[in-house]
């Protein structure tokens, strides 16, 4: 049968256009995937990991020690260690301590633990370790049914924390804003990727021309801060003199149980005349510990 001239001329049309948005579909798909792709590539480049609070994790692995714990019986304690702070963790240790040795008998106390990778653009995660230690069980005590031991999983390690951020400086004293920049008085910080952070800084210009800095530095996270020691400090390119206040030393400094914060002044001689934006950088060293409590249940 032979089709009209003009219902064939549509029923062409009709495929020219459907082939036309087939292909518009397809590219905007492929165009759609590439913007997705950059961007994902775009915000993983630019991800900064050092902010926030985060510090060493420990967590037991699913039946390791079991439930329920027999007389005279073997176990395993499987201890996940995991760093998603933003540095890397040096000299750890981790003991487990409190267990009643005529119960369980737990090998080794301790285990070390030499070096864990911090979260980065090429480990995103952080490293995780695995420690296992080995337990036997003993008897209950004469007619018991069960006894239940409380014990802690305690962790201490050596790490670092950086600060770095974008100050205003001014030479001129009466004039503490001009062309260049303003000068902050104080500004507050929510943390740099650990348990230690700088919390706060005040800015002081004096009328001998130099800059003062103020640097708060606090205990953020679950654990204990044992000591802090101040690495390099610099003002843009010059290094900058620094040293905690009181009386416990100048580039060192304990911290006690109830007080776990610390001063630091950062002093500069200022050059020039106008004000400029530049970066202030400092970094610490410190030990911390952290502990956990768990429970062993030994059963007839």
């Amino acid at each position: 049968m032979r089709l009209n001239k003009n219902i064939y001329d549509d029923i062409c049309i009709r495929k020219i256009i459907n082939k036309i948005i087939i292909i518009s579909l397809i590219a905007l798909v492929i165009s759609t995937l590439g913007c997705k792709s950059s961007s994902v590539g775009d915000k993983a480049g630019q991800y900064n990991f050092k902010q926030g609070v985060a510090e060493l994790k420990l967590s037991l692995l699913d039946n390791a020690p079991p439930e329920k714990i027999y007389p005279n019986s073997n176990f395993k304690i499987v201890v996940e260690v995991d760093n998603p702070s933003a540095y890397d963790i040096t000299d750890g240790r981790i003991n487990i301590v409190g267990i009643d040795e005529k119960y369980f008998q737990v090998y080794p106390f301790e285990q070390n633990i030499n070096f864990l990778e911090g979260r980065n653009l090429a480990n995103p995660s952080g490293d995780k370790t695995f420690i296992e230690f080995d337990g036997t069980a003993g008897q209950l005590f004469q007619n018991a049914e069960e006894y239940t031991a409380n014990f802690f999983l305690m962790a201490k390690y050596r790490s670092k924390v950086e600060f770095v951020d974008t100050v205003c400086i001014s030479p001129n004293f009466y004039d503490v804003y001009d062309s260049g920049c303003k000068v902050e008085g104080k500004k507050s910080y929510s943390g740099q990727g650990a348990p230690l952070a700088v919390k706060e800084i005040e800015e002081i210009i004096s009328p001998n021309a130099d800059v003062e800095f103020r640097i708060m530095l606090k205990n953020v996270g679950s654990g204990k801060i044992n000591s802090v020691t101040l690495g390099q400090a610099r003002l843009g390119s010059e290094d900058i003199s620094c040293q905690f206040t009181g009386d416990q030393g100048e580039k060192s400094v304990k911290f006690s149980g109830e007080k776990q914060e610390a001063v630091i002044i950062c002093k500069h001689l200022l050059k020039g005349q106008n004000s400029y934006s530049t970066t202030l950088s400092i970094d610490f060293l410190y030990d911390y510990e952290t502990k956990q409590q768990h429970k062993l249940r030994l059963i007839k």
